[in-house]
């Protein structure tokens, strides 16, 4: 029986072998992690199954959207809850929106062509930024709240979400 005798640099090339399997192994534990805690269904050798995306954009609508997992398991809430805005004496439409892990609503209806403020409360985490392709707007939400003024919109779906674009909502304008 032979042995031969490892060069530094073998050595140094399995210490660098060993720890990229290692980093492999933490990545893929925390990525399947992330989708348990968001509740997509994992079977060994395929990918993640969630729900399907909806609409011209690309992006999930509130009824479709999937638990936030970096906001915890029960975020995210996929349950339509509707909100319509309320028209003051000024003439313009305002609600409120809450941003406590999910959007409540998570569909506001506006009806067209009247201006419109809709207020997003404080919020932190993936919650603390919210945006529309749709309308081009992204705002912060880890300092305070914040109003989105819009122009009386044209009838039809407007999507927002979160900024990790993980949590959804809906802008219905009829």
């Amino acid at each position: 029986m032979t042995m031969t005798k490892t060069t530094g640099a073998d050595a140094v090339f399995i210490r660098y072998a060993v720890i990229a399997l290692l980093v492999l192994v933490a990545f893929f534990a925390s990525y399947r992690f992330a989708l348990a805690a968001r509740g997509d269904a994992v079977t060994p050798g395929t990918g993640p199954v969630a729900a399907s995306p909806a609409g011209a954009t690309g992006a999930a609508s509130a009824s479709d959207s999937p638990a936030c997992a970096c906001c915890g398991g029960g975020s995210g809430s996929s349950t339509p809850v509707e909100g319509a805005a309320e028209v003051d004496a000024d003439g313009v439409q305002r609600i409120t929106v809450s941003t406590d892990g999910s959007y409540d609503p998570n569909v506001i209806k506006l009806a067209a062509g009247v201006p419109a403020e809709i207020t997003f409360n404080a919020a932190s985490g993936c919650m603390a930024q919210v945006m529309s392709k749709d309308l081009g707007f992204f705002e912060d939400l880890s300092s305070g709240d914040k109003t989105i003024k819009l122009d009386g919109l044209a009838a039809g779906t407007y999507e927002f979400s979160c900024g990790m674009q993980m949590v959804f909502g809906q802008i219905v304008v009829e």
